[in-house]
């Protein structure tokens, strides 16, 4: 029913649209203005009107993905585990770890007593295009692991449905290596095998 409605409103658009175009021209025919010019100009309004953020989303998500996400990798936990020995023994593996947003809407997930997974979201002011960072961190020294970055696009709630053509997935870089790191910090306490 809802397909029903949008199909109804781009097409009562799409033909609006026309008789827009169409107007236009014969404005410029009748006033001797560059018909192909004004007809360009309407048309132009008349997309810029509804898509107006499609190029510029897409731009913007492709030139993040590939300047802006990636995975990096600051200590293995075996790396941790050697400069830190015996600690790992004593931490506490928790199946479900308690969740809490800080001031900033960061979340924060609490693995065990040192590490914690922290991820921050930023938005685009004007376009819908979310740059997510998710960290592994030692709280004792306040030092990251492990660093995630990955972008996102689309708007959110209402807006989702009627500007679908802004959503695109996910630009989540090296997804099994970063679960793998995830994964290891957060087992630390039940023992690494």
């Amino acid at each position: 029913m809802i397909g029903l409605m949008f199909l109804a409103a781009f097409g009562i658009y799409l033909a609006f649209s026309i008789w827009v175009i169409k107007t236009t021209i014969a404005w410029a025919k009748r006033t001797g203005r560059g018909v192909r010019r004004w007809g360009l100009i309407a048309s132009l309004v008349m997309y810029l009107l509804v898509f107006w953020d499609h190029l510029p989303t897409l731009l913007l998500y492709k030139y993040y993905c590939a300047t802006k996400a990636g995975l990096w990798v600051y200590k293995t936990p075996e790396q941790w585990m050697k400069e830190n020995p015996g600690v790992a023994e004593t931490l506490t593996w928790k199946e479900n770890s308690p969740q809490v947003t800080n001031g900033t809407g960061d979340l924060i997930l609490q693995v065990n007593e040192r590490f914690v997974w922290r991820e921050a979201v930023s938005k685009s002011h004007i376009l819908p295009v979310r740059i997510s960072t998710e960290t592994i961190v030692d709280t004792k020294k306040d030092e990251v692991m492990v660093k995630r970055v990955s972008i996102g696009a689309g708007y959110r709630g209402s807006l989702e449905m009627l500007k679908f053509w802004t959503s695109m997935g996910p630009c989540m870089p090296k997804i099994k290596e970063y679960g793998y790191y995830q994964d290891r910090f957060h087992r630390m306490g039940r023992g690494i095998k």
